[in-house]
């Protein structure tokens, strides 16, 4: 099963049950959450997939802003 999670459509201040603190991307503007990278990057999520798997969830950024020299 896959459901789609668009943060844009939260208000800014809002949290969400599993990502957190919902805010405005300092890039564009749009309503997301601040996802830290394991290469210690950042990624502003505005839009993901979820899927449960049988042996976890698959959670894939659909629409982000990558927060490079921000």
């Amino acid at each position: 099963m896959r459901t789609f999670e668009d943060f844009t459509e939260v208000a800014v201040g809002s949290r969400t049950p599993m990502e957190g603190l919902v805010s405005a991307c300092p890039r564009c503007g749009r309503s997301g959450i601040l996802e830290p990278l394991a290469d210690g990057g950042r990624d502003f999520v505005h839009v993901e997939s979820e899927e449960v798997m049988g042996d976890g969830m698959l959670v894939e950024p659909i629409d982000w802003c990558r927060l490079t020299g921000v």
